[in-house]
């Protein structure tokens, strides 16, 4: 059984979400500023519904005493979608948050879609800082092949979002960023959305379907920014501390504004070093993509980087990877097969030829990052 997003899909007392929700009034009046309003946005629309369910269930378990206000946005099928806001409820068997409001017929992963939501959100609950936690199927920045369209995150009837249209549809006015999805932790794709958040956390591996210990987590999500390493932690926490194949777990927290500097640094060594048709060795660098036939191969960077330069050159791209990772850690293996190198990122390696060379100019990382120096003449 494929343990990445699938496993126990255990069956719920409670069958659907929209039979569990209550109703709420509208409110009229613009709330006070709360200290901090968390949104999590469940594409769900797919073979993770019932593990959304179980998501909320858990946040509301681990709700009591929220310094601010979480809400969710859930979308389980293809008719309506809703806008929660959570409320604490220690029974495992239903779901009681309020209904915020009510969205006929919109597709989960249309980024004008995801632009509403998050207006919506912080229209209704003013904060004095925000977070968003991006929940759903991922695919790193994978650009679409063949005839059916694949892009980079989430999933409702099969459409998936690309990762340059989703970051636009962001606010830039997010303290922290999660991405509760496969493969969403490669220096490629934080680089994208590092003008959006201060902290960003996310797994450079695949993540399993359990996702996010949200009953261990949700109250953390409220403490000062400064104490996310208490979040990537306690995900870490709960995977390693399984015996079998699910401890499975990859996580990095990376300091946003660290990511320019780290792309100057990688610039200024391919610059040094390489020249216009030199070809990047990918052969015996580590692998941190674990599903069969993923779009995109996922590096680990650190590794990258030891097999393309001298070690003594590596100095102070090594010491800037140290000031942008605030917090990294892997299990041993990932459903059975070893890790054994781990920088906390990963990073694509392309090709002279490569069918992917053509999006991957689009991504920022490939002109800041300098690689644009190896292909564009």
């Amino acid at each position: 059984m494929n343990l990445i997003k699938r496993w126990f899909l255990r069956p719920l007392i409670f069958v659907t979400l929209i039979s569990a929700l209550p109703a709420c009034k509208k409110n009229t009046e613009t709330p006070a500023a709360s200290k901090r309003m968390v949104l999590v946005y469940m594409e769900a629309n797919n073979d993770l519904r019932y593990d959304a369910l179980n998501c909320i269930n858990k946040m509301e378990k681990g709700a009591s005493n929220l310094d601010g206000t979480l809400l969710v946005y859930i979308k389980t099928t293809t008719g309506k979608s809703y806008l929660l806001k959570i409320k604490a409820d220690a029974d495992e068997n239903r779901i009681v948050s309020d209904t915020i409001k009510t969205y006929d017929n919109t597709a989960a992963s249309d980024p004008q879609v995801v632009q509403q939501v998050i207006k919506d959100a912080q229209s209704a609950y003013p904060a004095d800082s925000y977070g968003l936690v991006l929940w759903s199927h991922a695919t790193s920045w994978a650009p679409a092949t063949g005839k059916v369209k694949v892009l980079s995150f989430g999933e409702d009837t099969g459409k998936q979002m690309d990762i340059i249209d989703l970051k636009n549809a962001l606010p830039n006015n997010l303290d922290f960023l999660i991405f509760d999805a496969c493969s969403m932790g490669g220096v490629e794709v934080l680089y994208e959305f590092k003008d959006k958040a201060k902290y960003i956390i996310a797994s450079p591996t695949e993540t399993l379907a359990e996702s996010f210990p949200y009953e261990s987590i949700t109250p953390l999500l409220f403490q000062s920014t400064g104490d996310l390493t208490s979040v990537a932690k306690a995900y870490f926490d709960y995977y390693n501390a399984y015996t079998d194949d699910r401890r499975s777990a990859t996580v990095v927290l990376v300091k946003t504004s660290e990511m320019q500097p780290l792309a100057s640094a990688m610039k200024s060594l391919i610059a040094s070093h390489k020249k216009y048709g030199d070809s990047l060795i990918s052969t015996g660098v580590q692998r941190l993509d674990y599903t069969a036939n993923f779009p995109v191969p996922n590096y680990d960077f650190g590794d990258f980087l030891e097999h393309n330069f001298n070690t003594g050159d590596l100095t102070g791209i090594n010491q800037q990877l140290n000031k942008t990772i605030l917090y990294k850690a892997a299990t041993p293996s990932f459903i059975g097969v070893p890790i054994a190198k781990f920088s906390g990122l990963t990073s694509y390696i392309p090709y002279q030829g490569d069918a992917n060379l053509t999006y991957y100019k689009k991504l920022k990382w490939y002109t800041d990052g300098g690689i644009s120096l190896l292909f564009d003449n």
